[in-house]
């Protein structure tokens, strides 16, 4: 008897699991007798699956007698895929700079900071918050990110004000302009004690071949460090994300895309191509 149950709960877990990766790759949703028909089994079981899913907050019902996944698991499941994938660019940096490196990434309007790679000892910004908002213009992860927004939501983010954290902390949006533009051009954001004293960045996008963004990635660094040490990294850096140079950088952040971006071996795949074309 135990058997029979352990069987029959492995067997819900295993429907459960198949109806989920199903909803993963129907963003639109789907309906129960699709479920039924993917799974082999009854359209009332495929309603108990997707009500069992609905319970635990990994699946919503929307109208029409569609069901997708719910935005927050999503978004879960999302972070884990770009942690896996692009954890190795993240250590590349890591070993090549010998600096605390960070990947950050979309998700909606939001811009987290999902994975980071350091020793003791390493200059750490003292309790940073993953989500990356209102000081998106004092950091170079989130300069990258604002270089390559659409106008109107630039626009919106200075209309809201620009904190100030230090006294070197850009507040004028004229001159966020000037270094968004120069981000755009050189692929590469800075900040210098623009957070904090003593503490630094130097940031990069990650970009796929149709030049769609994955995530930025940056290192961290005292001044003394960021002083003598900017140029070479710099290098390194775009070396490790395959910059190529442009007069001037137009692209902008689809946010319909950033639910699906691609993964970090597609990323590497294009680098290995831009290196044996030159």
């Amino acid at each position: 008897m135990q058997a029979t149950r352990s069987h029959r709960g492995l067997s819900t877990a295993r429907a459960a699991l198949s109806v989920t990766w199903l909803l993963a790759r129907a963003p639109d949703g789907v309906r129960a007798d699709e479920v039924a028909v993917k799974l082999g089994k009854s359209v009332s079981t495929a309603y108990n699956l997707l009500a069992s899913l609905c319970d635990e907050g990994v699946a919503e019902r929307l109208p029409g007698g569609l069901y997708h996944l719910a935005p927050g698991f999503r978004e879960t499941v999302a972070e884990e895929s770009d942690r896996h994938n692009l954890s190795g660019v993240v250590d590349d940096l890591l070993a090549r700079t010998h600096k605390r490196a960070y990947l950050a990434v979309l998700r909606g309007n939001q811009l987290k900071v999902i994975l980071e790679r350091g020793l003791q000892g390493m200059p750490k910004l003292p309790n940073m918050s993953p989500e990356i908002r209102d000081n998106a213009h004092a950091l170079a992860l989130g300069k990258v990110v604002l270089a390559r927004a659409p106008a109107d939501a630039l626009e919106r983010y200075l209309s809201a004000g620009l904190k100030r954290f230090t006294e070197d902390t850009i507040t004028d949006p004229d001159v966020l302009r000037t270094e968004l533009r120069r981000a755009r051009r050189d692929g590469i954001a800075v900040d210098r004690e623009e957070i904090a004293p003593d503490f630094c960045c130097i940031a990069a996008p990650l970009l796929d071949e149709q030049r769609r963004f994955l995530g930025a990635v940056g290192i961290s660094m005292s001044v003394r460090a960021f002083d003598a040490e900017r140029e070479a990294l710099t290098e390194t850096l775009r070396d490790i994300v395959g910059f190529q140079s442009c007069a001037d950088r137009r692209e902008v952040l689809d946010p319909t895309r950033t639910a699906g971006l691609a993964s970090g071996s597609e990323h590497l795949a294009v680098k290995r191509r831009m290196r044996q074309r030159r």
